[in-house]
Parts: C-alpha cells; sequence; structure tokens
C-alpha cells in the first residue's frame, strides 16, 4: 500500500507487484534511477521526523539486554532516516543494518551476516517485523518468523509467519514464558 500511495504521489507508475526499490534499482536509465532514489531517500528521511516507538519496544530490548540476547534491525531504509529514526527514539541497537549494507528484505544475506557475526544457527534465531517483507526474509535464512500486526487484524493465511502477535508487549509476554524457566 505504501508503495502505490507513495509512487501514485510522486508520479511514479509502478509495474503490477513490482516493489519501489526494485523498480528504482532496476530502472534502464541511469538518470531515472538517481531520481527515483533521490525521491525515496527524501520520502525516508521526511518519515523520519514523525517516527514513533513501537508500544513496548524500549521494555522488550531492555529485557533482550538484561537475558544477553542479540538484537539489531535490517531495514530497507537508507542509513541516514534509520539512524535519525533510532536517534529520535533514543535507541541503542546493537548492530544497524541498511540496504546500503546488504541487498534489501526479503533478501538474507544481511541476516545471513548477523547470524555469522553472533555464531548463530538459523535454528536459533527469531526474526521479529511487521511487514510480510520481515517474514520472507527470516523464511529465505530459514529462520523462525515473528509478524507484529501492531493491532491490525492478519489472517494466518495471509502470511507465511511463524508467530503472530498484536504487539511486541505481547511477544515479550510470550518469550519470557518460553524463554524464563522460572515463569513456566
Amino acid at each position: 500500500m505504501f508503495a502505490q500511495f507513495f509512487s501514485a504521489s510522486r508520479g511514479v507508475r509502478l509495474p503490477d507487484g513490482m516493489d519501489l526499490l526494485e523498480h528504482a534499482s532496476n530502472h534502464p536509465s541511469v538518470t531515472e534511477r538517481k531520481r527515483l532514489h533521490a525521491i525515496i531517500v527524501e520520502h525516508e528521511i521526511e518519515d523520519a521526523k514523525s517516527s514513533f516507538l513501537m508500544k513496548g519496544a524500549s521494555e522488550l530490548l531492555l529485557w533482550m539486554a538484561l537475558t544477553k540476547l542479540y538484537s539489531g534491525v535490517i531495514t530497507r531504509n537508507c542509513h541516514q532516516a534509520a539512524q535519525a529514526k533510532l536517534d529520535a527514539n533514543e535507541l541503542r541497537i546493537e548492530v544497524l543494518i541498511t540496504r546500503e549494507d546488504f541487498p534489501a528484505k526479503p533478501d538474507p544475506t544481511a541476516l545471513f551476516h548477523l547470524m555469522e557475526c553472533w555464531h548463530l544457527a538459523s535454528k536459533e534465531v527469531l526474526y521479529v517485523g511487521d511487514h510480510e517483507y520481515d517474514v520472507l526474509t527470516a523464511k529465505n535464512a530459514g529462520c523462525l518468523s515473528c509478524l507484529i500486526t501492531n493491532g491490525h487484524r492478519v489472517d494466518a493465511q495471509q502470511t507465511q509467519a511463524d508467530l503472530i502477535f498484536s504487539s511486541l508487549e505481547e511477544l515479550h509476554q510470550h518469550l519470557i514464558l518460553t524463554l524464563e524457566p522460572s515463569s513456566a
């Protein structure tokens, strides 16, 4: 939906079913590729100014740090916009990976990189996100996937996610029950 609104509002015509970043990167004209990427970056930086934390994010990240679980961000955004969002929301993340570092999601290369850095096997990773690209990234890397719906109704048939939660708070409670032996 974002890609359709964004492209319509900026005069960008996307072929049916084509991803905006893919369209911009694969356009045959170098001049048009540069123009499209500039528009995307401009929008991402503007969007960063109005970013807000998902409810429960700070508490979950604190618990993960105390529990000695790894955390990182893999985003399709540019580095400047992603860092602006982290700074605006006072989030300290171990690793930030953007599309400038590795191919954009759902390509699993960035996730493979983190798994290698952290010496983790795919079965030891829960990849959490709020978009189907996140689910596909996890699947493409052989990892468990978790979709956060942010209160939106998502039919389990519409996603390949292994776990679906309405909020990060729900995920946090699930992890506490699953990973902390004293809470069982």
